[in-house]
């Protein structure tokens, strides 16, 4: 339950309070056109804000825009608030519904099927799912969860607080930041797509020796393909999001802050710069 007192208590410095009942609670958060007296609801138009009114919604968060109208027509019962950007109060307030955690921990901290290798050093409070394999002197930090058949090769290392849902893939001496998440059936450090056709032109592999460097609170999608470099490394820079079904190829550079759509794929040895969005 989430009470309005404790969203004015928290986010004072970005929500304004417009009107009604700071004793207002809720159990849920709704679309206008679904809130019951129990729900928590974003309005960005006199629509919505009279949808939300309509069906009793008990705390409704409105854009400033339409913020004399939410204290024109919202009844007593009821709570508003008014901020700049409706995305950020739902970035800020939909944590407070947001059970994922419980996915993580229904096994316990530690699944008897989980392989780890002896070399391998586990932070605290590591959350393991079922038939995870973690290599040889890998390294995860404090807090992370790893999913169900996911794999951490030999030498990665995971930073603290990251999310690898299940089936995740982190080839050999890759590097993932801190309170990053990597949904499922993604790959990191599979072979970058390097070839040379001898006198014949016969093609023959050229060894992929390079790694993935990941940094912090990045987001890659389900379905995503990362290649390692030929030499040095693919870089992912911190608070890059992916959407799914990415293919980063070989030796790319990925700026801080970038926002890539799905199906977004990237040829080798290409840089993009930060706060890029395709």
């Amino acid at each position: 339950m989430l009470r309005a007192q404790t969203i004015w208590n928290d986010h004072a410095e970005v929500l304004t309070f417009l009107h009604g009942n700071l004793e207002a609670s809720a159990t849920r958060c709704d679309s206008p056109d679904e809130a019951g007296d129990d729900s928590l609801v974003f309005a960005t138009s006199p629509e919505q804000l009279a949808q939300a009114t309509r069906r009793k919604a008990a705390i409704i968060i409105v854009h400033e825009k339409i913020a004399h109208l939410a204290r024109a027509n919202a009844s007593d019962t009821c709570c508003c608030f008014s901020i700049t950007a409706i995305p950020m109060a739902m970035a800020v307030l939909l944590t407070y519904f947001d059970h994922k955690a419980e996915r993580f921990t229904q096994w316990g901290a530690r699944h008897h099927t989980s392989l780890v290798h002896p070399s391998a050093a586990l932070g605290q409070n590591v959350v393991l799912g079922p038939y995870c394999v973690i290599g040889a002197r890998a390294s995860v930090g404090d807090g992370c969860f790893i999913g169900a058949h996911t794999v951490v090769e030999n030498d990665a290392r995971i930073g603290a607080a990251t999310i690898l849902h299940p089936h995740v893939f982190v080839g050999a001496a890759c590097e993932i930041g801190s309170a990053c998440e990597i949904h499922p059936h993604t790959t990191i450090g599979s072979d970058g797509f390097g070839y040379a056709k001898d006198a014949s032109g016969r093609p023959r592999k050229i060894p992929q020796l390079g790694t993935v460097k990941i940094g912090d609170e990045v987001e890659i999608g389900g379905n995503c393909a990362i290649d390692r470099a030929t030499l040095t490394a693919t870089y992912i820079r911190s608070g890059a999001k992916l959407d799914n079904i990415c293919h980063i190829a070989h030796n790319c550079d990925l700026g801080e802050n970038g926002f890539y759509t799905a199906g977004f794929m990237m040829a080798g040895s290409t840089t993009i710069g930060r706060n890029f969005m395709t």
